[in-house]
């Protein structure tokens, strides 16, 4: 099925200044864009290096995700698509047989596997219909601090200056203020000079496939390995994703022969390896993902902020990324506020973001440290260190 994406528009469109511009495209970026919106009379400007509607990894999220797209005004819209839900996890991890972990005893009901494509497109036309501007394939470059008065009708606290990715062509934009939800690259916050402390790095290699014919458990499968870990889950469309999560070593081997190695090493997983059996796949493509577990020593300043991965990323072990991504967009509409209002500049959402770090590490290493078959393996011993 098509998704209906919303219009391109083009950089000479785009106004001379904005009051609040949005770097990123993903479901932080138009998260923040739709909030904004909602709440303030102001212009924005979302802008996003890739084109609309690319493939992007994080298929599931928790049911409470719902209670989010019910504030930005999207959820009739969301049960409209065809997200499916998901009954639970099967996993082999700490155990030679298989465990189940099942959503039916939660109270918010069931976790979700997305279409990310149509998830996207419809956060994208939300934030369009509220107003916001749009720019798809567009790279920004590098920043200009302008004056930094308190002043928030002032547009030129930053000059933006960006470049169209397919003709080359550039533009500066006037931002009063500015979030980066660029990403785990954080490309605005490494503008300014603020680093990310990276405390972990993994890689995802991914397969999306199309399943042509064979049946398979509407649950979501993992399979913990001596150097690696397995996903395997259906997607809504009769989709298909697989991914073998490991560090740097092991990539050229699942890469091999146009990623036959991905392949094989896929077949000879025990658990995921016997239900892929039953299942004839078709016109397969074949990523890598950078997985890098890390914050930035600084997520906000007077006139800007960073969100979702920009902020902090997580390994998807965590399985966070969309609900995190959502919750922070929202809690951007209210440093928003505090920059109207011109009101002191409070750490709330720092040590908001602090202490979530904090709670992903200790769960990163409960969730490996229950691995203990192959505690002699350094993948293992790395991540249950930490």
């Amino acid at each position: 099925m098509k998704h209906q994406h919303s219009a391109v528009r083009q950089h000479d469109d785009v106004r001379p200044d904005y009051d609040v511009v949005v770097l990123g495209g993903g479901p932080a970026g138009l998260a923040a864009a739709i909030a904004i919106r909602q709440q303030y009379q102001l212009s924005v400007l979302l802008v996003e290096r890739q084109a609309q509607g690319i493939n992007r990894v994080g298929e599931n999220c928790p049911p409470e995700t719902v209670l989010l797209l019910k504030r930005l005004g999207v959820a009739k819209a969301f049960y409209r698509d065809a997200h499916q839900t998901c009954p639970g996890y099967a996993s082999v991890w700490g155990r030679d047989d298989v465990g189940y972990n099942d959503f039916i005893v939660n109270p918010m009901g069931p976790s979700w596997r997305l279409d990310r494509q149509r998830f996207d497109a419809t956060l994208a036309n939300r934030a369009q219909a509220l107003g916001v501007d749009l720019l798809w394939t567009t790279r920004f470059e590098h920043v200009e601090s302008g004056h930094h008065n308190n002043d928030r009708n002032s547009s030129n606290n930053f000059r933006l200056h960006f470049s169209n990715t397919r003709d080359k062509t550039t533009f500066t934009v006037g931002a009063g203020f500015v979030i980066d939800a660029s990403g785990f690259q954080a490309i605005f916050a490494k503008a300014l000079g603020v680093e990310k402390h990276i405390d972990d790095q993994l890689f995802a290699t991914v397969r999306f496939a199309e399943v042509e014919h064979g049946k398979h458990s509407q649950q979501i499968h993992l399979e913990a390995l001596p150097q690696a870990w397995c996903y395997h889950t259906l997607l809504p469309d009769q989709r298909a994703v697989s991914m073998i999560v490991t560090e740097k070593p092991q990539l050229e081997p699942l890469r091999a022969n146009d990623y036959q190695g991905l392949e094989q090493a896929l077949s000879n997983t025990r658990f995921i390896g016997s239900r892929l059996e039953k299942l004839q796949l078709k016109n397969a493509s074949y990523h890598i993902f950078p997985i890098r577990s890390g914050q930035l020593s600084q997520v906000e300043g007077q006139h800007w902020m960073a969100i979702g991965d920009a902020a902090l990323s997580f390994d998807p072990i965590a399985a966070q990324g969309v609900y995190k991504a959502l919750s922070h967009g929202l809690m951007s509409a209210e440093k928003i506020g505090q920059w109207l209002t011109q009101e002191k500049q409070s750490q709330q959402y720092s040590t908001y973001i602090d202490h979530q770090y904090q709670q992903y590490r200790a769960n990163r290493q409960h969730v490996y440290g229950l691995e203990q078959r192959w505690m002699g393996e350094g993948f293992w011993q790395r991540r249950t260190a930490k």
